[in-house]
């Protein structure tokens, strides 16, 4: 039983960089969408519907900005560009967004009212962000391409070191 588990999870390492770049992509697109939602809902809408009742400096400004830093870093993502800095970024957003707004200013809780617009989504994003920022985009992205990131087990330049951390068998 043991066997046919690490020998499935040995195949599994395989597809390591797959797996990332399919979880960027979808982040990606999702950040990208949200973004296009705050440009849709005009941005004199989303700036005195959500910015100015939370007292937050230069809401004319952030009410541009945070909209185009969400359709930029989910390009980046899809793309794999920057992956651990965007992440990061994005780490920091989620945090303001999830614990700050929706929980101790608008008191949403994490599900929020009927089990509509609490912080869970912000929460599964800033997992999702300190997950892209500890394992990098995988093989599978512009960073490795450029050079920017190590390349991992799974992908062709392999450089022969420890295939072990990933469940790789050893030998």
């Amino acid at each position: 039983m043991f066997r046919l588990y690490r020998s499935t999870t040995s195949r599994m390492a395989g597809l390591h960089s797959a797996a990332l770049l399919i979880l960027r992509a979808v982040t990606g697109w999702l950040f990208i969408l949200h973004g296009l939602y705050k440009f849709g809902v005009t941005i004199n809408g989303w700036e005195n519907g959500v910015l100015k009742p939370l007292g937050l400096p230069v809401p004319g400004l952030l009410s541009g900005l945070v909209p185009a830093f969400e359709i930029a870093a989910g390009a980046l993502l899809i793309a794999g560009l920057l992956t651990r800095a965007v992440a990061v970024l994005l780490c920091t957003e989620m945090v303001i967004t999830g614990f700050w707004i929706k929980l101790n200013v608008w008191h949403t809780g994490v599900l929020g009212p009927n089990g509509v617009g609490g912080a869970e989504v912000d929460f599964l994003f800033l997992a999702i962000c300190l997950l892209l920022s500890a394992a990098g985009p995988g093989a599978l992205a512009a960073d490795a391409v450029l050079g920017l990131e190590r390349s991992w087990p799974d992908s062709d330049a392999y450089d022969g070191g420890d295939r072990t951390f990933a469940g790789w068998p050893a030998g």
